[in-house]
């Protein structure tokens, strides 16, 4: 590791150069060459080849390479979609019903809980689901992107059954908490436990979920999406009267196709997934030795299986929309190309992200740095509040969930378990500060990830949303700032109350910060126009 603040320098490079330019592309490039310099001592031989080795590996690996794959075959279908007008029979179809801007929200909001499964599924599939009718009602796309992103990460984490899983419990695993008992054994009990009951305590996802759904049924407004809102109404511009990011408008209005054009294929898609991973995880009914929650959690390769998951999904979708004569074999070539030049963007950012990840955390490993340098003598009962803290920068600055919880969950279990200086391996109930301090981990990695500008989750929204990146995270971060404070307030409480049931303690920290949060989004709304 560099013990120096150089390894800050990459991540607040993006930021700076992202504000000026309002290019991210170029700017994650700028970010890669400087955190090659310094990872190679500004040698420009080995700056130059280890910028080489990590764009390599990245675009070799065979899980990224599924991923990229998913996401063309992903903008295939929705290319499929808007060509047979299966999308627009879906809008169409829901119009009848949705009669307000609010129930319209109200089911972008459904759809995405409905999709909690996966983050990128549900990213990239509510955007342009939801997009013609978010249209119809003039809602911004900023307002869309916004209330798709905070249903996507922060709801899948607290989901039992979900592609973070294999993640979470291995990390677990590999910090010393396991059933069997061994030389590297800490706490004696199965991950999915411990994961379990963390759950009550991941204030930031909670109390997040609950603020969206407030500011959609009371229509609270505020910030800037307020001023975006009052363009969107006054001059019909969705795009905070900036130039449209696509040019074609989506009249909604009856076709040839059926609105099941679009469920089935939708549905098709998320049964795949699920078998998917009970069969990679080998689930005892589909030829495994696993049940279904063991099965769930010894997944490895989300990618491979939402890339066979869109094969299949295509494969029906054409053939549904073949016989339907609403699809002929001759339009296939333009409809890849609209599909694949739909996710190009979106491919490229995720590509330079992801590999800007690893390179903070395997060769300046800027989260152990931050960690390290808030590390010092402090009290037990300010331990959730203190990860929950270095969890968001860390997040925030690399734009990974996954790399920092995968960084900050080994810390924290050597950190408590040294602290409280008990026999080793321990039980769960003896160390019941770990519990709020996990949760203060899954929060701070969800709520940094979804404020991050670079993270893969705010790239994938914005381009499903179809706005602007930057506005996007602008809008969303003053609806979400009233939610990091509360949850902080949360964990400190749950800090001076760790000695009171986990249940009690749980329930006490996070009545107190829904309660603050509540009473913050209704005076921002009242005040802060």
């Amino acid at each position: 590791m560099f013990p120096s603040w150089l390894v800050l320098l990459p991540p607040l490079l993006i930021l700076i150069a992202t504000v000026i330019t309002k290019r991210l592309n170029i700017s994650l490039i700028l970010g890669l060459v400087a955190a090659a310099a310094i990872a190679g001592n500004f040698s420009f031989i080995k700056s130059g080849e280890l910028l080489l080795q990590r764009l390599f590996a990245q675009a070799t690996d065979p899980e990224n390479l599924y991923l990229y794959a998913f996401l063309i075959i992903l903008g295939i279908i929705i290319s499929l979609f808007e060509y047979t007008g299966a999308a627009m029979a879906f809008a169409y179809r829901l119009t009848k019903k949705l009669t307000t801007a609010k129930n319209t929200q109200t089911s972008a909001l459904l759809l995405s809980t409905s999709l909690c499964i996966d983050d990128y599924l549900s990213c990239l599939t509510t955007g342009y689901v939801m997009r013609p009718l978010t249209d119809k009602f003039q809602i911004p796309r900023a307002k869309l992107a916004y209330l798709i992103h905070s249903l996507s990460g922060p709801l899948v984490i607290l989901a039992p059954i979900s592609s973070w899983i294999a993640l979470i419990t291995s990390q677990l695993e590999n910090a010393g908490i396991s059933p069997l008992v061994n030389s590297k054994t800490r706490i004696i009990a199965d991950p999915f436990f411990i994961y379990l009951k963390s759950i009550p305590f991941i204030f930031y996802s909670i109390i997040l979920i609950a603020s969206v759904w407030l500011i959609v049924r009371r229509s609270i407004s505020f910030g800037p999406m307020h001023k975006q809102e009052v363009i969107a109404q006054k001059t019909g511009n969705l795009f905070g009267g900036k130039k449209p990011i696509h040019a074609e408008s989506f009249e909604l209005q009856s076709s040839s196709s059926s609105m099941w054009d679009l469920i089935i294929p939708l549905v098709v898609l998320i049964s795949c997934f699920i078998i998917g991973i009970e069969w990679v995880g080998g689930y005892s009914l589909l030829g495994g030795n696993y049940s279904f929650l063991e099965a769930l959690q010894k997944n490895n390769r989300t990618g491979f299986v939402l890339f066979i998951a869109s094969i299949i999904t295509l494969g029906i979708s054409l053939c549904m929309s073949f016989m339907r004569k609403t699809f002929s074999f001759s339009a296939l070539k333009l409809i890849t190309y609209n599909g694949f030049s739909m996710m190009r963007s979106s491919i490229v950012m995720v590509f330079l992200a992801s590999t800007l990840g690893i390179m903070l955390r395997e060769d300046l490993q800027t989260g152990a740095y931050l960690a390290q340098a808030l590390y010092g003598t402090i009290s037990i009962a300010l331990l959730p509040l203190l990860f929950y803290i270095i969890s968001i920068i860390t997040a925030l600055i690399t734009g990974s969930a996954w790399g920092t919880i995968a960084l900050m969950v080994p810390i924290a279990v050597q950190m408590i378990t040294s602290l409280l200086a008990i026999p080793l391996p321990a039980n769960p109930m003896d160390v019941t500060i770990l519990f709020p301090v996990l949760g203060a981990i899954f929060s701070g990695a969800a709520c940094g990830n979804h404020v991050s500008p670079i993270a893969e989750t705010t790239i994938m929204s914005s381009n499903s949303a179809g706005c602007y990146i930057l506005d996007h995270a602008n809008t969303q971060f003053w609806y979400t700032l009233p939610v990091i404070i509360s949850a902080a307030v949360s964990f400190l409480c749950c800090g001076l109350l760790m000695h009171y049931p986990l249940l009690v303690n749980a329930t006490i920290s996070l009545t107190i910060g829904a309660a603050l949060c509540i009473c913050g989004l209704f005076a921002a709304d009242r005040w802060f126009k």
